[in-house]
């Protein structure tokens, strides 16, 4: 009995010493989720907004495809082409921002090994 109370006693030295750890590591991962969820949202933002052009673009491209000028009609595909391809480069670089683990995968490893530890120790 008196082994189960000291080994209950270094467990819970154990908890309290790597609290303190377990507090920051979270911190430091909401910080890094935030920033990362900041840059998505700004590129899928562009990409909306190049999507949007792209769509004006198309109609006045159409409507100067027709015009008598070979040139005007090249220029206004040429346009559309530009804001298609921006557009489509936002959301490649908002799609490679995507994390696919959890956010909290390092905080959740950590007490997995903290907790293998207690249990060899128990």
């Amino acid at each position: 009995m008196f082994e189960t109370l000291h080994k209950s006693k270094q467990i819970s030295v154990i908890a309290l010493d790597r609290l303190g750890d377990y507090i920051e590591l979270l911190r430091l991962e909401l910080k890094l989720h935030g920033r990362d969820l900041g840059i998505q949202l700004a590129c899928y933002a562009a990409a909306a907004l190049f999507s949007v052009l792209t769509v004006i673009f198309i109609g006045v491209a159409i409507i100067v495809s027709f015009w008598n000028s070979e040139y005007l009609g090249l220029a206004g595909w040429g346009v559309v082409v530009l804001y298609g391809a921006v557009a489509a480069a936002c959301i490649y670089l908002a799609r490679r921002q995507a994390h696919e683990g959890s956010p909290f995968s390092t905080l959740r490893n950590e007490l997995k090994r903290d907790v293998d530890l207690v249990k060899e120790t128990i």
